[in-house]
């Protein structure tokens, strides 16, 4: 075994794991955490002006390709609290991005020391574990359990407060020796999908709703499999938006208050059933339940467990990962297919298409000044289907939802539901850190 300072051991967990891109703002008391970086040299650390807009960076970062895990580091006291609203980003949305921040040393937390605040209270109800680590030797199993945790089941972020004597102090620690932990997800069972695809073929005009848990799970291209097995219209959420390309015979348009479509409305509207995937019904997305549920039957299935039925009951719920419950599904039709027992939607399909070619809202406009929809008329012209689009709240977003075009996953990177101001330019630049090679476009103003 090898004497290191924990933070030298921190830092090559990091590593290890895969997590590589750091945003934040030095301070006194990460300032060891700093020096590890510095002298291992696998971590690229991008400096930002404000610890809340590094916060931003990290959560773009973690966004923008399946498997990015951002960091965030700032020093004691306000760092830590500033990152509060970049946690909630993450965690309203299931984002992974992991926290560090400083701390006075351990004797001193009590007795109201000098930027000594309860970042481990303050963090807990947005983060999936927010840890001040009192222990030198609990450093490694915090970050390793802090990883775990951050993929599984619903994914989300961590923070790991490290008080200053517990960053100098030295232990005993092998990198060779490391091994991430087991990430845990539930999968659905060959009866469950059974029952959801019983239920789905029984119905005369289902619909899939697919969710930000399909993106989350690198499962797009199962969805638009399953999709095209059944001939089933396709209703993307917007943090599911890119799950099937726009310009997908089966992509039926978004449906709600704001950021829809007006024929992905109509045809929720004639749908007898609905199978909604990696989804939370959230209420931007289904506007008053009384008529988004009445005349159709809903399957749910979702990652986490208690949120089937937090908004509303469906007539079956299954716990799953999204793309495990796709790769079930998708061999289940397979079966029918060559069974030939599956139902032809072809005049279902028919119906979805001709109203998306009916009522797509006008964008040629010719006024002085310009009108906002002949802007975003123009970018389509503009920007090409490779286009990454940053957007996080306003009028700027929700004409970009009812108006853009995007043809894959992770093409439209939206804090969708915390939606704080501010977000989109620092959470742009962390998408350039994950997409080097792309065009990246941030919308932002109301």
């Amino acid at each position: 075994m090898t004497k290191m300072r924990t933070v030298d051991a921190a830092v090559a967990i990091l590593e290890k794991e895969g997590a590589i891109e750091a945003f934040g703002l030095p301070g006194a008391a990460i300032n060891p955490f700093y020096s590890a970086m510095r002298k291992h040299g696998g971590i690229r650390h991008t400096l930002a002006r404000h610890v809340e807009g590094a916060s931003h960076m990290a959560d773009g970062y973690s966004r923008a390709k399946d498997g990015n895990i951002g960091i965030c580091i700032g020093t004691s006291g306000p760092a830590g609290t500033d990152m509060i609203t970049g946690l909630y980003a993450a965690w309203a949305d299931s984002i992974p991005m992991l926290c560090i921040t400083g701390q006075a040393p351990v004797a001193k937390l009590h007795k109201e020391d000098f930027q000594a605040v309860d970042i481990q209270t303050i963090a807990a109800p947005v983060t999936k574990m927010a840890m001040t680590i009192m222990e030198p030797g609990q450093v490694p199993g915090a970050f390793q359990k802090a990883f775990q945790l951050m993929r599984s089941g619903r994914p989300g972020p961590v923070l790991l407060d490290l008080p200053f004597d517990v960053q100098m102090a030295e232990i005993e620690f092998d990198i060779d020796a490391y091994e991430p932990i087991a990430v845990q997800k539930p999968k659905a069972s060959r009866k469950q999908l059974e029952k959801a695809l019983d239920m789905l073929t029984a119905a005369e005009r289902p619909l899939i709703v697919a969710g930000g848990g399909i993106i989350n799970a690198g499962a797009s291209a199962q969805l638009v499999e399953l999709a095209e097995l059944l001939n089933v219209p396709v209703i993307p959420t917007l943090m599911g938006w890119g799950t099937i390309p726009d310009d997908h015979v089966l992509m039926a348009g978004m449906v709600g208050l704001q950021t829809s479509h007006r024929y992905g409305n109509e045809t929720m509207l004639a749908s007898d059933f609905v199978i909604g995937i990696g989804n939370r019904w959230a209420n931007r997305h289904t506007g008053g339940l009384d008529t988004y549920t009445a005349g159709r039957k809903f399957v749910h299935i979702d990652i986490e467990p208690t949120q089937i039925g937090r908004v509303f009951s469906p007539d079956l719920g299954i716990a799953s990962d999204a793309g495990a419950a796709l790769d079930g599904l998708i061999e289940l039709a397979r079966e029918r297919q060559a069974a030939k027992s599956l139902p032809d939607y072809s005049g279902w399909v028919a119906e979805c298409t001709g109203r998306k070619g009916s009522l797509q809202r006008k964008t040629h406009f010719e006024n002085v000044p310009i009108k906002p929809q002949r802007v975003y008329e123009e970018m389509n012209k503009a920007f090409g289907k490779d286009t990454t689009y940053v957007s996080t709240i306003g009028l700027s977003q929700i004409a970009g939802a009812q108006m853009l075009h995007v043809f894959g996953p992770r093409k439209w990177i939206n804090a969708g539901q915390a939606g704080p101001l501010g977000w989109t330019a620092p959470a742009a630049l962390g998408v350039v850190r994950g997409k080097p090679d792309e065009t990246v476009v941030a919308l932002s103003g109301d």
